[in-house]
């Protein structure tokens, strides 16, 4: 098999065990079927693409210079939670027994082996880093969205009847106004609790 094979492979096989893994902050709080890693990321690069487009009609109106690069806005909402098929998707009590540091330094090994034989560009373990840092304005949407996509989805399991995902929904601050903006739809959507 040849190195391009290999690494089409491996990709493949990184994607096919996002889409087996769960996420399991929605298994603790009892969601018997929650999404898996892999629907939880498309989610978070349409969505992030879509308030680019946004942001895009008029940055300065966001605190831009300059347009978004919806490219790699894109691969970076795409990539932000590949290393999660060695790592898992660790839940926050695991992350608070292991900190934070380790997990990082977990993940970024993780990052780099699977795109290490990558070529250049595009950079996937810089754009891991960039998101993970939140130095770009692409970086702090697509952390936003991230947040955005997450609280969507409790929503959503609210919808249907689950009651225990108030976590879900606190402690998110917005590096973009119009984040804020949809946040506070989705506060106005909640059922009653």
């Amino acid at each position: 098999m040849g190195r391009v094979e290999a690494v089409a492979l491996a990709i493949l096989d990184a994607a096919t065990r996002l889409k087996r893994l769960p996420r399991t902050g929605w298994l603790l709080a009892g969601v018997t079927q929650p999404e898996s890693v892999a629907e939880h990321t498309v989610a978070t690069a349409l969505l992030a693409l879509a308030l680019g487009g946004w942001i895009n009609a008029a940055p300065e109106q966001h605190g831009l210079s300059l347009p978004l690069d919806l490219g790699k806005l894109a691969q970076m909402a795409l990539v932000h939670d590949l290393a999660e098929c060695a790592v898992t998707d660790l839940p926050h009590d695991a992350v608070a027994l292991i900190g934070k540091a380790n997990k990082h330094r977990a993940e970024e090994q993780a990052v780099a082996a699977l795109v290490g034989e990558f070529p250049q560009p595009p950079n996937w373990a810089a754009l891991w880093q960039e998101y993970n840092t939140g130095v770009s304005p692409e970086a702090r949407l697509a952390r936003d969205a991230d947040k955005l996509e997450m609280v969507h989805q409790a929503l959503a399991y609210e919808m249907t009847g689950h009651r225990n995902l108030n976590e879900f929904w606190a402690g998110h601050g917005w590096n973009y106004a119009i984040s804020g903006e949809v946040f506070a739809e989705m506060v106005a959507a909640r059922p009653p609790r």
